[in-house]
């Protein structure tokens, strides 16, 4: 199974909460099916999973986003995979095209690839 992996960051702005209710807004046909949060007095840290069926080539394609907010710091590491059909898993980019539309999201927040 192919994967995209992207990290992101930017000095904290927003609450975590406010990012993942952006990106679960904006995400077009993507589904939230998990949401997780941990924090101390210290930082914060967010999980989300979000999975998205793909019409050309017929599978879902998933999106985790870990979100973290540590010493004035905040990042985002991203991984689309899945979206493969058939016994060699193609794609066809779904998982990277899933990946590459958060980041987006998350640059227009004034995250910057690492």
């Amino acid at each position: 199974m192919s994967s995209k992996l992207i990290h992101m960051s930017r000095t904290s702005q927003d609450e975590l909460s406010t990012i993942a209710a952006r990106l679960e807004k904006e995400l077009w046909r993507a589904e939230m099916v998990g949401k997780n949060s941990r924090g101390s007095g210290s930082g914060e840290a967010m999980m989300l999973n979000f999975e998205k069926l793909y019409f050309r080539n017929g599978s879902y394609a998933t999106l985790s986003v870990l979100l973290t907010d540590f010493g004035g710091l905040q990042t985002a590491d991203i991984v689309g995979s899945g979206g493969g059909e058939g016994i060699f898993n193609i794609s066809w980019g779904a998982n990277s095209e899933f990946a590459d539309d958060a980041a987006d999201i998350l640059r227009g927040m004034g995250f910057q690839k690492e």
